[in-house]
């Protein structure tokens, strides 16, 4: 019977084998690099996560030029970041040679560029997870990051800064500007509509938690999400007897950044804005559902999140085994409202 897990193990073994040919015992702590490959195909929420690696790569080697090869839409999350050179979203798009490259996803266009494009160093994500699965499990996803460079530093048992998205001046004053048209100034930011729905908490107890937020807390409430959320957001905002307001697909990913870094609350599914108001600083909820919260929970102290783990989980979230109970329906308004409580203190 075909396991859905064995192409990623297949390609994770030919990741781990690769950086040890290439590496060879080298000691790559003494070494210095001046062209830097930094890979990173995954989603805006996974990029979110890694932000804090270009940092220390930057201090670690000034003077060098770092590349990240991502997806087009996790492009939007780092094009403001001071310590990358250069962003590309094809591999057809690299050129010249690396002499360090950092996989820090572990796909199969990473394994082959390195295989015909070998630089002197190369570090990966697969032998991380080995060693994480063989000792305590998986930690969050921002520390397995960590780790993977944590042979190049100095110091390595300097404590892991947190990811710091930088947002533009001109998306600063966006949504400053958004602020200053609506009157907005104790606000919740909502997020509430995912591309799965296995991963969709119910659009009533969202509208339910945000009378909570405004009759409790006395918060206005803002919506989020991209221009495809528009829909079903004005779906659940029909369902609240006060006004509400929307960014969704008014404001890129650094303005929204910005726009969380002044807000008092945030509350979301399982998705990328919730990733991204977590580092902006804001008390954040997440509601997890098919996911796996235990790699990607809000990691700041200020959040929370409330996940029913059950034997089933993680799943491929396309059909599920309790279609009358999903584990994202299993999380109450009660629930909601405690964690809420803790959180807003």
């Amino acid at each position: 019977m075909f396991h859905p897990g064995l192409p990623d193990k297949i390609v994770n073994i030919s990741s781990i084998l690769l950086s040890k040919l290439i590496n060879g015992g080298k000691d790559m702590r003494t070494m210095d690099f001046s062209n830097i490959l930094c890979i990173r195909q995954d989603e805006i929420g996974d990029m979110c996560y890694s932000l804090h690696i270009f940092k220390l790569l930057r201090e670690r080697y000034p003077l060098a030029k770092i590349t990240v090869l991502c997806k087009p839409a996790a492009s939007g999350i780092i094009k403001n970041d001071p310590n990358i050179n250069l962003i590309v979203t094809d591999v057809k798009q690299l050129k010249g040679k690396f002499d360090l490259t950092v996989d820090l996803r572990g796909r199969w266009t990473g394994v082959l560029y390195s295989l015909f494009h070998p630089s002197k160093i190369r570090l990966e994500r697969g032998s991380v997870r080995l060693k994480n699965k063989l000792a305590k499990g998986q930690p969050h996803e921002a520390v397995t990051n960590f780790e993977i460079i944590q042979p190049l530093l100095r110091n390595p048992e300097m404590k892991m800064p947190l990811p710091v998205i930088t947002s533009s001046q001109d998306e600063i004053a966006a949504a400053e500007k958004y602020l200053s048209d609506h009157g907005l100034k104790r606000f919740a930011i909502m997020h509430t509509q995912v591309k799965r729905e296995l991963r969709q908490w119910p659009g009533e107890r969202f509208a339910a938690t945000a009378a909570l937020l405004k009759n409790e807390y006395g918060l206005d409430i803002v919506f989020c999400g991209d221009k495809t959320e528009v829909e079903g957001i004005a779906s659940i905002q029909k369902q609240i007897d006060f006004p509400t307001y929307s960014v969704a697909g008014v404001l890129n990913l650094g303005a929204f950044a910005a726009l969380s870094r002044k807000a008092t609350f945030f509350i979301g599914n399982d998705s990328s804005p919730l990733h991204i108001a977590t580092l902006s600083g804001v008390p954040s909820l997440g509601l997890f559902g098919p996911g796996q919260s235990d790699t990607f929970f809000p990691i700041t102290e200020n959040s929370g999140y409330l996940h029913h783990l059950l034997p089933c989980n993680p799943c491929h979230q396309i059909k599920c085994v309790h279609p009358d109970n999903p584990c994202i329906k299993r999380i109450t308004i009660d629930e909601v409202k405690a964690k809420i409580a803790t959180l807003l203190v």
